[in-house]
């Protein structure tokens, strides 16, 4: 089933929706190499979440290639290029398929770790006797200027938002997700076009309360949390986790929070859970003293340790398949959505009679005057309620109800 699964796979090329002129340019491609003609490498380029690196992995299926791969989880350096990808690029596989080079988020090369690695692309480039493929999301990245001209570029666009309905609809069917029109409509309006995302969202909200779609936003971005939660647990460099963490809009305790719900998620030895834990412990530490002492430098080693902290305390290579799972915390607000509206409403009623903060009035004069209602008439309680505060009948109830 998809749902046990941490993303959906497309099956084949014609399976991605929305770039159909991309696919064919994959194709041409390709089809060039079968017919013994060497190709400028392929700069394949555009949004977060739109079926880029599917393509290219299905493209090697379906002509019998063998991929051999760098991503941004690799270190990418000139030795590391010059290394495994040079030896691939000249060779064939064991049983004589070609080998696609494949160097995917190749704008993400970092000048820090990825040392040489733009000599080391070009040497690759014009000695290849196999085909190569790379993958950005912005091909005019400053980083890799060096691409220009020295590649094909294929853009691959966002899809129509009824586009993205249509693949949302066929991957809850087989997920046997029982998502109405209007979720699905709201997850692909709010998807922005990015489909990995959409569908992770409605893997996500099978499980999680109706009012947890609240909390998925507008996407536009360049991490996505799932591929922010990839990062970090499944890389073995401090690099790629760092990356994340920089490019990721979930941040600080909200990325915390998805990091601790998904540790034993995806570490399997008690060992490796416990430091990851203390490493993420100390993230919170850093947290909460920029917060206290408003000194937001501290955020750089909450980000050290939330992110590099966490991946390198495993031993073992974690389970793959394992689904990421909603933060308790956040299904908890959702669940409880309701109830705090009402509660905000009243703070706001009784702030026009009581001059203190709202924080104040919901700690300390809301749970009193609960108290009250719960121990006086409720005729009379509730006429000085509607009178004095201008309180409605629903919120009065809502007092009656309150634990205290």
């Amino acid at each position: 089933m998809i749902r046990d699964t941490l993303f959906y796979e497309p099956e084949n090329l014609d399976s991605i929706k929305g770039n159909e002129s991309a696919i064919a340019e994959l194709r041409r491609f390709a089809l060039s190499y079968k017919m013994g003609r060497r190709e400028k490498p392929l700069l394949v380029y555009g949004p977060t979440g739109t079926g880029k690196s599917s393509a290219v992995r299905l493209l090697a299926k379906e002509n019998g290639w063998n991929i051999v791969e760098l991503n941004a989880s690799d270190y990418r350096d000139k030795n590391a290029i010059s290394g495994t990808l040079a030896a691939a690029s000249q060779s064939r596989g064991l049983f004589g398929g070609r080998n696609l080079i494949m160097l995917d988020e190749i704008d993400e090369l970092s000048p820090r770790f990825d040392k040489g690695a733009s000599t080391a692309i070009g040497e690759l480039i014009s000695s290849s006797k196999n085909p190569v493929i790379m993958i950005a999301n912005d091909m005019w990245d400053q980083k890799i200027t060096f691409l220009r001209g020295a590649t094909t570029p294929v853009e691959f666009k966002k899809p129509k938002q009824f586009v993205v309905e249509e693949i949302l609809a066929g991957v809850a069917a087989e997920a046997g997700i029982k998502a109405n029109k209007d979720v699905i409509t709201a997850i692909a309006r709010r998807s922005n076009g990015d489909v990995r995302s959409a569908i992770g969202d409605l893997l996500i909200l099978g499980d999680a309360p109706d009012e947890a779609l609240d909390y998925i936003g507008i996407r536009d971005r360049k991490g996505y949390i799932f591929e922010t939660l990839d990062r970090i647990f499944l890389s073995n460099t401090m690099a790629a986790p760092l990356r994340a963490i920089t490019n990721a809009e979930d941040a600080g305790d909200m990325l915390i929070k998805w990091i601790d719900q998904n540790i034993p998620k995806r570490y399997t030895y008690i060992s490796d859970i416990a430091t990851a834990y203390e490493n993420l412990s100390d993230a919170t530490i850093y947290y909460n003293r920029a917060i206290r002492a408003q000194y937001y430098t501290y955020w750089r080693y909450m980000n050290v340790m939330m992110s590099s902290g966490v991946a390198l305390s495993k031993n073992v290579y974690p389970r793959v398949t394992a689904r990421y799972e909603f933060p308790k915390a956040i299904k908890e607000l959702s669940a409880t959505k309701g109830e705090r509206s009402v509660g905000n409403e009243i703070a706001k009623r009784l702030q026009r009679r009581i001059h203190e903060s709202l924080s104040k009035i919901k700690e300390h004069y809301i749970p009193l005057i609960a108290a009250m209602v719960k121990n006086s008439d409720d005729d009379e309680i509730s006429d000085f309620l509607e009178s004095k505060y201008g309180l409605e009948q629903k919120q009065i109830d809502f007092l009656k109800a309150m634990k205290v």
